[in-house]
């Protein structure tokens, strides 16, 4: 049987194409100089015009977002994201985010200076926490679980995949996300996650390479 979650390499950021039970869910789009590999790599899986059902993004940077308009419109997708985050796309802007390390702290304080994520989208479907996506031929459940922004979501799928945009990352080993827009909530969505750790099978993180959901219950904020 063919995977149900298609992982979309664009460098340093990770997009997911699954599998409906008829057409395609995307997850997430990349930066806008990343439109020609994902478009690609959609026809490459048999996505064409009208076969993809729902456009996700998982929160509303531009490294995540920066093809929500350019995809929508081409492939006639609605795009679909949680109301916390729905302003930022739609005015392009970004919350302002804290590095976890010196080194982060410093990037942050930088990324700081602009509020401007560069991705700017209508949402058409406004998903909200514990919401099935059964009505676009998938069976998944959106987690509302803020803290590297305030509308960030994770997609918890009936095989165990959980698609995570930036709640978890890969870089050199599993771990948190290196910016965090407010560590409490974080905290608690972390806390969440791992009380879910039995239902997950494998982590599909924003960025780096998917691992399994045991990695999760070693992590602390």
């Amino acid at each position: 049987m063919d995977n149900l979650v298609i992982p979309i390499d664009l460098g340093f950021v990770n997009a997911y194409l699954i599998r409906a039970k008829t057409g395609f869910v995307l997850v997430d789009t990349g930066l806008s100089g990343h439109r020609g590999k994902l478009e690609a790599a959609l026809e490459s899986a048999g996505c064409g015009k009208g076969d993809l059902r729902l456009l996700v993004i998982t929160h509303a940077d531009r490294d995540h977002a920066g093809n929500a308009a350019a995809i929508a419109g081409a492939f006639e997708t609605p795009i679909a994201l949680h109301e916390g985050d729905r302003l930022a796309l739609e005015k392009g802007q970004s919350p302002k985010r804290r590095g976890r390390t010196a080194a982060t702290r410093l990037i942050a304080s930088l990324m700081a200076l602009s509020s401007a994520s560069g991705a700017r989208a209508k949402v058409d479907v406004h998903l909200k926490d514990g919401q099935s996506l059964m009505a676009y031929g998938v069976d998944a459940e959106v987690l509302h679980l803020p803290g590297h922004t305030p509308g960030s979501i994770a997609l918890l799928l009936a095989d165990g995949s959980f698609i995570a945009g930036d709640v978890f990352a890969n870089y050199r080993k599993p771990g948190l996300s290196p910016f965090v827009w407010d560590f409490e909530r974080y905290r608690e969505s972390l806390e969440r996650a791992k009380g879910l750790a039995a239902s997950i099978r494998m982590v599909y993180p924003g960025h780096g390479s998917p691992f399994e959901s045991g990695h999760i219950l070693g992590m602390e904020l």
